[in-house]
């Protein structure tokens, strides 16, 4: 019987496409335990990142709040601990364990307020991630179209880190959790993030033939709108469209990753079975954003498209709906009041603004009205982007003059082919989402401070030309025969300080 605080495990992969996973209707993927998890919980099927890049994903789901209150907006200011409080320091102040295992892409000089158990933290000063301060002004290029071209079977330096994390949280599950209860425990994967590389088992039971292709991904269904088509073009994809042999070879792999993920998620909640705690845990699962994996020419993340902005979001536990499936808007920014809420602490004056609501609230029953928020800021990008998603309706704002807003049907149209930004007759349904999203933000007060800011950093960083070339530097092959993916402190590093060995 569950007691009244459970525990919270809180469970997270990074760029995790929604659509890629069983119980999401895809029957190609292999995935039984993240299945099993939502046939004892509820699914979300309208969640979303509030941000589709790493570091302020991330920010926000451990603060609660908006990037752009934080002040980390892109993949060159990760969170520092001190913009605003995270569930760590909320419920750490209030005698809860908050352990952590695996990737948190924080500043590795900062107190993000967990009890951090070597954590795959941001790099500082890395140049590829800066350089997204130039946004528009940044020249092309094809690192990340050669990440595609790469994907192969084989080990890759994220496996053995993925591995660890399962292996030391199961091990604090089986022989640590149950003398401090209740407790919250975050539980954070690399994979599927590219690097597209995965060992050979995790694909073998899969058909490349059979791996579906996205509907969009001929060059001539690709969208007419001009912030998609430049980052398209900065990417290298462009020019020269993926054939679709390469294309169902890199989502072969990919969904090889999604496997291997699954393992790893599956080893984790079998320890806390083990444990004879699963009755009173209430489980999350969810990732910082999707992959778009060559739907509308485009891979990786940074639109606001929903293979990058939406994510897979799941709650199972004591008192969570079983097998329900709810059509609320739900995001990141939902997690901290739900851990918060759930393992008994309490909110604070400085949590007042908090733009979220626990998910087990929202898993007894669907708000069809209720909207939630995107933002971007990053990389690739002419100008900012912002998402608001209510009902059926996504309605995406572009601060760049040349590129049109876009509306989509979702209800109607999942896959997003019909976009209704310009149609005269949605100019009502326009206008409302418009206004909704200003209750926000004011969309140019925000890309005007937050380019300003950029451009400084960009100026105190030396210039364009410095990060130029240690972008090109770390872009070098890595010793796995993959590009060296440069975000982050090298999983090798942190794994040679405890001695493990792939």
């Amino acid at each position: 019987m569950a007691t009244s605080a459970p525990n919270v495990l809180v469970i997270t992969s990074d760029e995790h496409n929604k659509f890629v996973l069983g119980c999401a209707g895809d029957p190609h993927v292999h995935t039984p335990n993240l299945d099993a998890l939502a046939a004892r919980g509820t699914r979300f099927d309208a969640a979303y990142t509030n941000n589709p890049i790493c570091m302020p994903a991330r920010a926000t789901l451990a603060t609660g709040r908006y990037g752009h209150r934080l002040g980390t907006v892109d993949n060159g200011s990760p969170y520092v601990g001190t913009e605003a409080d995270s569930w760590g320091h909320r419920l750490g102040s209030q005698g809860f364990q908050v352990p952590t295992f695996g990737k948190l892409h924080f500043d590795p000089e900062g107190d993000s307020g967990y009890d951090a158990r070597l954590p795959l933290q941001a790099k500082r000063g890395y140049g590829g991630a800066l350089l997204g301060w130039a946004r528009g002004a940044a020249p092309a290029s094809d690192v990340l179209r050669r990440h595609v071209e790469a994907a192969d079977t084989g080990e890759f330096e994220y496996t053995p880190y993925d591995r660890y994390t399962a292996g030391s949280a199961s091990t604090w599950l089986v022989e640590e959790a149950s003398r401090t209860t209740p407790w919250v425990a975050y539980v954070s994967f690399a994979y599927p993030h590219y690097p597209f590389r995965v060992p050979q088992e995790y694909v073998a039971p899969l058909d490349p033939d059979a791996i579906p292709l996205p509907p969009h991904w001929r060059s001539p269904d690709w969208p007419d709108h001009h912030e998609i088509a430049f980052r398209r073009s900065q990417m290298g994809f462009a020019e020269r469209p993926l054939s679709e042999a390469e294309l169902r070879h890199a989502r072969w792999v990919y969904y090889g990753m999604v496997a291997f993920l699954d393992h790893q998620v599956g080893r984790v909640l079998e320890a806390l079975a083990g444990s004879g705690m699963a009755d009173d845990t209430i489980v999350v699962y969810s990732s910082d954003h999707g992959d778009m994996l060559g739907d509308k020419g485009l891979f990786m993340k940074s639109v606001m498209y929903e293979g990058a902005a939406g994510v897979p979001l799941i709650v199972a536990g004591p008192g969570v709906p079983e097998g329900a499936v709810r059509s609320t808007p739900v995001s990141l920014a939902d997690v901290y009041p739900t851990v918060v809420a759930a393992v008994g602490g309490e909110l604070t004056e400085a949590d007042a603004d908090l733009p979220g609501r626990s998910l087990l609230a929202l898993a007894a029953a669907d708000d069809p009205d209720r909207a939630v928020f995107s933002e971007y800021h990053g990389p690739l990008s002419i100008g900012a982007s912002y998402l608001i998603r209510r009902g059926p309706w996504k309605y995406v704002r572009y601060q760049d003059p040349k590129s049109e807003p876009q509306l989509f049907d979702l209800g109607a149209d999942p896959h997003e082919g019909a976009d209704l930004g310009t149609s005269p007759d949605r100019e009502p349904i326009r206008a409302d989402l418009d206004a909704e999203l200003r209750r926000i933000l004011d969309p140019d007060e925000v890309d005007e401070r937050i380019r300003a800011q950029q451009t400084a950093a960009l100026d105190a960083a030396g210039g364009l030309q410095p990060l130029i070339d240690a972008a090109k530097r770390t872009a070098a092959k890595g010793p796995y025969g993959t590009i060296r993916a440069g975000y982050t402190i090298p999983p090798s590093e942190i794994l040679e300080m405890i001695g493990a060995r792939r």
